[in-house]
């Protein structure tokens, strides 16, 4: 039976639950919580809590919201004719922060890889599909700025096939990224050179 305090062994699991931490490292960070002013933790709690309560996800990308559409999506000037594919919300931001891109995103929730257990069905696929085949405007281009791996390459090959009896140009990014590199780590530069130079899928 454990020595901790139910409080102190209930929040070390919670931080064990969290990717890439393990069970001593889970431990040091709710040690060193309970080191700190009362009112750190409640800052630290309130902020864990406002996640719960208030992020969901855009009803048209499939991105991160505070909105039932996303800030991007309800923009009146961004270009709705191009859609950016990514796996990750956080690859946005990534693509962003580049100040390159002016249309909009799609975001699939992850790539495809069968061991981990993510399919095409368990993908935001056949929402992109219905999004390209119902727009109000023509959609013109559709990027996959996917990463350079092996699940990031299956998926691309996937959607090349579903989108080849559309009239889309599909392009992807070039290979600035380096293979096996992940979107969400490439520093601005990197990814805007990618997407400049990007080419026909």
């Amino acid at each position: 039976m454990s020595s901790l305090p139910p409080a102190l062994h209930n929040a070390a699991a919670a931080f064990d639950s969290l990717p890439g931490v393990g069970p001593r490292a889970a431990l040091r960070y709710a040690s060193w919580l309970v080191t700190q002013p009362k009112e750190v933790i409640l800052r630290f709690a309130k902020g864990l809590a406002s996640l719960a309560e208030n992020i969901t996800t855009c009803s048209v990308c499939h991105q991160w919201a505070d909105q039932a559409i996303c800030r991007i999506c309800r923009d009146p000037n961004r270009d709705v004719q191009s859609i950016c594919v990514v796996a990750t919300s956080p690859d946005v931001r990534v693509i962003e922060e580049t100040g390159v891109f002016k249309g909009c995103y799609h975001v699939l929730g992850g790539t495809i890889d069968p061991l981990e257990g993510r399919t095409p069905e368990t993908l935001t696929i056949a929402s992109l599909l219905e999004r390209i085949r119902d727009s109000a405007s023509p959609i013109k281009e559709i990027i996959l700025a996917l990463d350079a791996d092996v699940p990031g390459d299956t998926t691309t090959l996937y959607l090349r096939k579903q989108l080849q009896q559309t009239n889309v140009r599909i392009t992807r990014l070039a290979r600035g990224l380096p293979t096996g590199a992940s979107l969400e780590y490439a520093d601005a530069h990197t990814v805007a050179d990618a997407l400049n130079n990007r080419k026909d899928s």
